[in-house]
């Protein structure tokens, strides 16, 4: 189970008799994105899905949105990405309410930096993930202009954040909520697995990955036929 928070202790119920809070999964507005920003978010959703995908009690999404008050459908965000430790894997969710995953804030949250949203996500936003108990907070700008190094983050120490600093060179900074490294290349938060020394794959990595081992396995069983036929001939010869 996701840890309690105990912020949710002190958010009103609904009083018996009035009408239901609607939570709404979408406010109508059209989501427009440059096409890296729209790239990279896409790209750390691959490689995190496929990271934690046989971890049943880990949950990757994006772009939904994670209501963090019973009773008050305003008090609301929508990560760009977000990981879930301690929630169930399941499908068909809208949006997600924290009182109902048993009281579990975001252990991880992405926001990709935009001209519109910066000046936000650095600000006020910080301040509502700090405020709910989200582990970690990183923002990640693919375009290189709005963030010295691309990557930032702040961990909490206590109730607070800290910046989070690199680990080693190169611009490599660990996320001790995942287990994981990352850091930005370029357009693409790559993340990595210390603990297997390799970095994590996008899908459109993986399927070239597997494409170039299946193109080697051919060309050995063909080595091998060929190596074959040979010693049939020799063979036949003596």
């Amino acid at each position: 189970m996701a840890t309690p928070n105990p912020l949710l202790d002190a958010v009103p119920r609904p009083s018996t008799g009035k009408p239901a809070v609607e939570y709404p999964y979408s406010d109508g507005k059209v989501l427009m994105e440059t096409e890296p920003h729209a790239r990279s978010i896409v790209a750390m959703r691959n490689q995190l899905e496929t990271h934690f995908m046989a971890r049943a009690d880990v949950y990757v999404a994006g772009s939904m949105a994670v209501y963090y008050g019973q009773g008050d459908a305003t008090a609301v965000v929508v990560p760009d990405v977000f990981v879930v430790l301690g929630a169930e894997q399941k499908e068909g969710r809208k949006s997600y309410l924290i009182w109902e995953e048993g009281g579990g804030a975001p252990s991880f949250v992405v926001e990709v930096a935009s001209e519109s949203t910066s000046r936000r996500d650095a600000t006020s936003k910080r301040a509502t993930y700090e405020r709910i108990g989200v582990r970690e907070y990183w923002r990640f700008d693919p375009l290189g202009v709005l963030i010295p190094g691309r990557l930032e983050g702040w961990r909490l120490e206590g109730d607070r954040y800290q910046p989070v600093r690199a680990v080693r060179p190169a611009g490599w900074y660990r996320s001790e909520a995942l287990g994981l490294e990352l850091r930005a290349e370029r357009w693409l938060l790559r993340f990595h697995d210390p603990l297997l020394g390799r970095d994590l794959l996008t899908h459109a990595e993986a399927s070239t990955a597997l494409e170039v081992a299946e193109h080697e396995r051919d060309r050995a069983n063909q080595r091998i036929r060929e190596l074959e036929a040979r010693l049939r001939s020799s063979g036949d010869a003596g």
